[in-house]
């Protein structure tokens, strides 16, 4: 047969101070050693590691007595540790491995953990799986020193406790108890939804009524919505096409303005240019400034001839002196004086000539001239001067013709300058034009315009906003406009009536109706779940009530069989009992009656007449040979540990567990008991695995493997194991 238990680790734990290993390859292990030297401490391990919370169980005062304190010879450590590995090949346990590890560690700050395969795992969630396998840390798989008799002297509850334990139904009340829990937390909550729905639901129904109104008013303002943007979309749109409808005409008038404007600075530049022409004209002035040089040089030319020809009378003639006084001659000198400014400024040569040829004759009448002789070199001075006069008066006359080409040029000038005055004024009589027009049709535009922006206006008076009313697509069918309006106004004045609503009150009334949904919903849940835990707990009760009943009457039988052989005859028998709760009147201080209060009386109710409900606890009658009892306190220290051991085996006889775990409870045994004792031992090993601690030589020799412990005196137990040949 496998078994289950593989090994124990230690380290820290006690007096366990470094690591220490206990192999369990037999199906009975003994422990012994001297008092004192730690075996039972192993006990305790095996306790802590499956689950033991309270430290009292455990021999400390507090996990952290656990640690090893140390010694005058060996520090303490920092932590306790305990490791048990057991068997995993039939899969008693829910992982798919071969060996399975079980760590609990705790250290000096007082934290507890525990580890499945290096894996941190709650104290809650590992005890229905070590109740699964029918392992705890208390009850008779796990009798302590001094716990011989635990089954006598516990109470009827505990030994129902410890009899489901070792028939494997622990696993389903730590179900029950955890079905129970949640159905009673569930009750609460149902009740505390209850009370929170009929909370709500008077101011609910308020939150409702205005949620209809609410509703009533969204609809009222849907149909009309619809009909305003119906209404407005079709006058808006048709408006936008009329506006739309001179947007060419006016573009075009824009346009043809402009091209006039255009043709306008075309004509000013024009007229700029020919006024250029006729008021700064260059070659006029060239050739007006020609003309004056060209008087200058002949005035010169004819002084320099006069002189010459006055040198030649000179020469030749002799001259006679004019019989005129000074005066006179300086008057005459004063009118040639003016008459050359005159003549400066004479355009014409021919008027210049007669000038000139007027003062050389009455020069020569002033001055009587006598033959003179002839000098050559004035001659040729004379003839020369004169040959200068005649190219001179050809220049001049040349000059004259163009004067009079640019005075013919001049004439066309300022006929094209009337020419282009006239289009002028013909185009800006035209720009004038167009500005009526476009004035005319910008007022038309702006008229529709202005309609345009009364509906804006209006539109958004109804809380509507601009960009919606551009957006709105163009109602298609035919509008009754008047019918329309009056919808209109009859909607307005039904939702006038309805009044407003607070939005924030709404939406009260949907968070209202989302939490009562919610509620109901967590109602409908909460009872739903409350009774599947019902049906839950009423399975596994009658799980645990079937069970526990089909073997209740074997394990009386073998109980009472057990019984007999540890007393050599008597009788014994277990029966069920169940508490009932009744009414005690306390009376006052006068006699009269008082206060009624609830206390529990035990009550005995025998298997025969009535099932026993599933609180029910355990009872013991006792019927022993030769002596004759009325109670188990009668009983002696010895009687009790046989009674209790009698019980053990019957338990396991009808239910073996993996393995148990047993602490000196073979001391109050006398030696023919002590045999029985080992004896039943050899036997039930074939069934269950078996640690014990023992002083006994029998029960030693029954032991497939022995370790002895020690103490040192550094104050460290240290372990020494003897295998045993059958």
């Amino acid at each position: 047969m496998t078994n289950l238990l593989k090994r124990l680790e230690l380290q820290g734990f006690k007096s366990f101070a470094q690591k220490t290993i206990l192999e369990f390859p037999g199906r009975v292990v003994g422990i012994v050693g001297p008092n004192g030297s730690g075996k039972s401490n192993v006990i305790d391990a095996f306790r802590w590691i499956l689950g033991e919370r309270e430290a009292k169980h455990l021999r400390g005062e507090n996990l952290g007595s656990l640690i090893f304190a140390g010694t005058p010879k060996r520090p303490a450590v920092g932590f306790a540790k305990v490791a048990l590995y057991f068997d995993n090949r039939s899969r008693l346990f829910p992982f798919d491995t071969e060996e399975v590890m079980l760590v609990r560690r705790v250290d000096r700050s007082g934290t507890s953990q525990f580890f499945w395969h290096d894996t941190e795992v709650k104290q809650k969630d590992l005890i229905p799986v070590l109740a699964r396998a029918k392992l705890g840390s208390r009850g008779l798989t796990m009798i302590g020193q001094g716990e011989s008799d635990i089954f006598v002297r516990s109470s009827n509850e505990d030994r129902r406790a410890m009899v489901e334990e070792i028939l494997g139904l622990r696993e389903f009340r730590l179900k029950k108890a955890q079905a129970e829990r949640r159905l009673e937390s569930s009750e609460i909550n149902m009740e505390k939804v209850r009370a929170q729905l009929n909370e709500l639901v008077p101011h609910l129904r308020f939150l409702r009524k205005q949620k209809h109104r609410w509703d009533k008013r969204k609809e009222i303002e849907q149909n009309l919505f619809e009909l305003e943007n119906n209404y407005f979309s079709s006058r808006y749109h048709d408006l936008k096409r009329l506006l739309a409808a001179l947007d060419e005409p006016f573009n075009n008038l824009i346009l043809e303005r402009k091209r006039t404007e255009e043709e306008i600075e075309v004509l000013e530049k024009n007229l700029k240019g020919i006024e250029s022409k006729i008021s700064t004209s260059e070659e006029i002035k060239i050739l007006r400034d020609k003309t004056t040089s060209i008087i200058e040089h002949r005035s010169s030319l004819e002084w320099s001839l006069a002189r010459a020809e006055a040198k030649m009378e000179i020469k030749t003639e002799e001259v006679k002196i004019p019989s005129l006084s000074a005066h006179e001659l300086l008057l005459i000198m004063g009118e040639l004086v003016e008459d050359f400014n005159t003549m400066l400024k004479l355009e014409s040569l021919s008027d210049l000539k007669i000038k000139l040829e007027g003062w050389l004759k009455r020069l020569n009448q002033v001055l009587e001239k006598k033959d003179i002789k002839s000098d050559q070199n004035l001659t040729e001075e004379i003839i020369k001067l004169k040959g200068e006069l005649e190219l001179l008066d050809q220049e001049f006359k040349g000059v004259r013709l163009k004067e009079e080409e640019l005075a013919v040029k001049q004439q066309e000038i300022n006929q094209e300058f009337r020419s282009q005055i006239e289009n002028l004024e013909q185009k800006k009589n035209d720009l004038r034009k167009f500005d009526s027009e476009i004035q005319n049709a910008r007022f038309e535009r702006e008229k529709l315009q202005l309609r345009i922006d009364e509906i804006e206006r209006e539109w958004q008076t109804f809380g509507r906003a601009k960009e919606e009313l551009t957006n709105i697509p163009v109602f298609q069918g035919e509008l009754d406009v008047p019918e329309t309006e009056r919808k209109i106004m009859r909607l307005r004045g039904e939702l006038a009536v309805i009044g407003e609503i607070d939005e924030n009150l709404i939406k009260e009334a949907n968070e209202s109706e989302s939490r009562h949904e919610f509620l109901s919903r967590e109602l409908e849940d909460l009872e739903k779940a409350a009774h599947d835990l019902k049906h839950l707990i009423a399975d596994l009760g009658e799980r645990i009530h079937n069970d526990f009943k089909s073997a209740f009457k074997y394990i009386n039988d073998a109980f009472n069989e057990y019984f007999r052989l540890m007393f050599g005859g008597g009788r014994a028998r277990m029966k069920l009992v169940i508490r009932e709760v009744q009414l005690v009147v306390e009376e006052t201080a006068e006699g009269a009656a008082g206060e009624v209060k609830e206390a529990k009386e035990e009550k005995v109710v025998l298997e025969e007449k009535k099932d026993p409900e599933l609180t029910a606890g355990i009872d013991i009658e006792l019927n022993l040979p030769k002596k004759r009892i009325t109670s188990l306190d009668m009983l002696s220290g010895g009687e009790k540990s046989l009674v209790s051991l009698a019980a053990l085996f019957a338990l396991i006889s009808v239910s073996p567990p993996p393995f148990l775990v047993l602490d000196e409870i073979d001391a109050a045994l006398d030696d023919d008991n002590a045999r029985r004792f080992a004896e039943l031992i050899k036997e039930f090993s074939k069934k269950s695995q078996f640690v014990i601690v023992t002083h006994n030589r029998v029960t030693m020799n029954v032991a497939d493997i022995l370790y002895g412990v020690t103490m040192g005196d550094d104050g460290v137990s240290t372990v020494l194991s003897l295998k045993l040949e059958g």
